[in-house]
Parts: structure tokens; sequence; C-alpha cells
């Protein structure tokens, strides 16, 4: 049996331009069932956690690869690097 290779979250979006990629984000997040998404508050303080991290890169986490305004909208979700780091946020 053959490996499965995902391609990486970079190259499924090569080609859009940013405004495309929010779209597609915000698209992604609005399907979420509202209890599992993060309150509107706890999602923006998480996302400013994440801005000061030096790991995030073209909104991006550079530790799990994920879309940070994705993985921030999802109840239960933490920070791969350090795991307590949103819970302080909640």
């Amino acid at each position: 049996m053959g490996t499965v290779k995902i391609p990486c979250r970079r190259c499924l979006i090569e080609g859009l331009d940013e405004a495309e990629v929010m779209a597609k984000l915000r698209d992604y997040i609005d399907a979420v069932e509202p209890d599992r998404r993060t309150p509107d508050a706890v999602y923006t303080r998480r996302l400013a956690v994440c801005d000061g991290c030096p790991e995030l890169s073209g909104g991006m986490c550079r530790l799990c690869g994920c879309f940070v305004l994705y993985r921030a909208a999802i109840v239960g979700n933490d920070c791969p690097g350090i795991p307590d780091r949103w819970s302080q946020t909640e």
C-alpha cells in the first residue's frame, strides 16, 4: 500500500491573492458549528498572543503549519508550542 502524501497548506493556496486566501479562511471559520466556535473575545485574545509569537509567519504557525485564524476559532484547540499559552486568554 502506498503512502498518501498530503500537500502543504501553503501549496493549497498558491496562486491566490491575499483577499482570496482571507475569503477562504473566513468561509472555513463561518462553517464551524456555533457550539465549537471560540467566543469572539477569546478569539481576539488568542490572535493577539499569536501576533507576538516568533513562530508566526505569514498567518501560519511554523510549529504545526496551521492557519492561526482557523486554529484559534475552534474551542478546545491550543497553542502547539506552549499548550497552556491560550488557556491564559480564556
